[in-house]
């Protein structure tokens, strides 16, 4: 294998890949980047084998033929070398770099031994960007304790013309529903919160304006094609809960409250109720909402937010970070919190936006 291109093209393409690779891996080549030289274009690699990203790039090609080389050595040395022209070679896996005056040898592992990354086949559905980007909007629902897998992953289901993206970790549930255009068929699958992380992150990147996603052969892959970017996953096995039953249906109060204004007061609150389960108790009144937290060792606040309130007075638990997250993803200047009991779970949804609703269970009072 032999080629060469500028380094400015390259790294960026390796800094995207290499989010990929696996750490502390018990399989050597999972620390490694895929160089395969094919046609008229390079192939960039890397997975961790719940995540394997593709990139392509053209280069100037010299020699066919393909290596894995360890990523962190790698994007070390293309970081540091400058911008200008890079000639790559690899003889027998050991991969020489020159750069003006720079030369360096980095011994590689066989790219036979570098796991195959699926690769999409017909018939899949496409989006527009757009839409998959709301997701970042649910994604911090989804849990990060991998003791109920399901519960890590985003219910992601299209029917029709409507996308819904669900996530929830037990304690709260977000839900975006996003008209698309009409599609080919139904598709309904649970993707790992980290995959819809990196795709997130590689849209960012890419100018496209569409996005390809198909299911591997045996339906446990899902695979996204993101303009010269392909990114498969693992797909979460399991029944995800019954989330439609979750969202409160019985209405004894309403706020309607301004989202910096509630946001703040939430975080001053949260400064006293740190030691103490990250409690804030809310108390709906006539024109404002009254919030108390306390904590033994430092003391107590209070205060109060302007809102309009309707239905009977109420006071209810919730935990801090909960109600902060829920806030911090609203994208409009006012917000509509609905309440159904003391021991309840609430509704939050944006004034103005439709199809993204967030859900809060209470916290018990001793």
């Amino acid at each position: 294998m032999k080629f060469s291109c500028l380094q400015q093209d390259l790294l960026p393409i390796l800094q995207s890949v290499s989010r990929a690779v696996g750490i502390r891996s018990t399989l050597p080549v999972l620390d490694n980047i895929l160089f395969s030289v094919e046609g008229k274009k390079l192939k960039v690699a890397a997975t961790n084998l719940e995540i394997g990203v593709i990139r392509f790039i053209p280069v100037d090609v010299l020699e066919e033929g393909a290596t894995t080389v360890p990523a962190k050595t790698l994007l070390e040395l293309f970081s540091g070398m400058g911008q200008g022209k890079v000639t790559i070679e690899s003889k027998d896996d050991l991969l020489s770099l020159q750069s003006g005056s720079f030369h360096a040898e980095i011994n590689g592992i066989a790219a036979s031994e570098f796991p195959a990354i699926p690769l999409s086949k017909e018939g899949g559905i496409t989006l527009p960007k757009s839409v998959l980007l709301r997701s970042a909007e649910i994604l911090f629902a989804a849990a990060v304790d991998e003791g109920r897998p399901v519960l890590t992953g985003v219910l992601t289901e299209v029917k029709d013309t409507k996308l819904d993206m669900v996530a929830t970790d037990g304690f709260r549930l977000a839900h975006r529903q996003v008209a698309i255009p009409k599609t080919t068929g139904a598709f309904k699958s649970l993707i790992p919160r980290r995959t819809l992380e990196e795709i997130l992150k590689i849209l960012d990147e890419s100018e496209v304006e569409e996005v390809e996603i198909n299911l591997s052969e045996n339906q446990n892959q899902i695979i996204f094609n993101i303009g010269s970017a392909v990114l498969s996953s693992r797909l979460i096995e399991g029944q995800f809960p019954a989330w439609e039953k979750i969202i409160p249906q019985n209405l004894v109060t309403r706020a309607v409250l301004e989202r910096e204004e509630f946001l703040k007061a939430i975080k001053l609150a949260a400064v006293f109720a740190k030691n103490e389960a990250n409690i804030v108790v809310l108390t709906t009144k006539k024109g404002f909402l009254e919030l108390k937290s306390s904590a033994k060792e430092i003391g107590s606040q209070e205060n109060q937010v302007e809102a309009q309130t309707e239905g009977e007075e109420l006071q209810i638990a919730f935990n801090a970070k909960f109600l902060m997250d829920a806030l911090s993803n609203i994208p409009a200047a006012q917000l509509t919190m609905e309440f159904s009991g003391p021991l309840s779970a609430s509704l939050i949804k944006p004034v103005g936006e439709e199809g993204l609703e967030f859900i809060v269970m209470p916290v018990r009072l001793s």
